[in-house]
């Protein structure tokens, strides 16, 4: 299993630089990393909306977010264990702390109203030095996730008795995947809330999803998002437009 996995990782963080083979069977960059200060990279509501087929709109109390490592969340420091804080909460900055980040760009939207499959939408893209240090990074935070599956990370910032319970971890395609079962309960099956974490790299940027959904999981609600594969997807439509950008 640990061959396994290591295999898994290593391949990913190939495919994650960027990398493209020349004639001479040597890899090199495919492009220069890509500010992000006067780039599109997060998806818009439209967008995002064109993907779930539900509609989105800005999230009333929550960013956009822009700017260096302060702007990365900093609510679930104090989260247990807090090697998995990362998986259970996207773009937070204790799980960053040894990275050299560069820029972060943040944004969350939310559902106008109910009955629909997704709550919210959180979007982040980290920008660092160079793609070596992304791969890097993201080779690292493979490693933690699928060490994290079946783990259960308790937060007081998620009141009451806020965890967040980690499974079904995987990686493909220069994405690590999660599913996250939140809790505002005493127990974790109480007031469930379904969140799928995705994580990719792409040159020297690594691309963070969160998407949170209706407790209910009611199929009848409107749009077509899906637990194992929705955060998969946006996290790599981001990666598609820095792969353009």
């Amino acid at each position: 299993m640990i061959n396994r996995r290591c295999a898994v990782v290593v391949l990913t963080v190939l495919l994650a630089t960027g990398c493209a083979k020349t004639v001479d069977g040597a890899a090199r960059p495919a492009s220069n990393p890509i500010p992000t200060h006067d780039k599109q990279l997060l998806l818009d509501g439209e967008t995002l909306g064109n993907l779930l087929a539900q509609p989105f709109k800005k999230h009333p109390t929550w960013g956009p977010h822009h700017g260096g490592r302060e702007k990365l969340g900093t609510n679930q420091d104090n989260a247990t264990p807090a090697q998995c804080i990362g998986v259970a909460f996207a773009s937070a900055a204790i799980a960053y702390a040894s990275v050299p980040v560069l820029e972060v760009e943040t944004v969350m939207w939310a559902a106008p109203y109910q009955p629909v499959r997704v709550d919210d939408v959180q979007e982040g893209v980290v920008s660092l030095p160079t793609p070596q240090d992304a791969a890097a990074a993201f080779a690292k935070f493979a490693a933690q996730w699928q060490a994290c599956d079946g783990t259960t990370v308790t937060s007081e910032y998620v009141k009451p008795h806020g965890v967040r319970a980690i499974s079904d971890v995987r990686v493909a395609d220069s994405v690590v995947a999660a599913s996250v079962l939140g809790s505002s309960g005493p127990q974790a099956v109480d007031y469930p809330q379904p969140v799928a974490r995705a994580l990719g790299v792409r040159g020297n940027h690594l691309v963070e999803v969160a998407v949170e959904f209706i407790g209910n999981g009611d199929p009848a609600n409107q749009g077509n998002a899906d637990m194992k594969t929705s955060g998969i997807q946006i996290a790599h439509a981001i990666m598609d437009r820095l792969a353009v950008s």
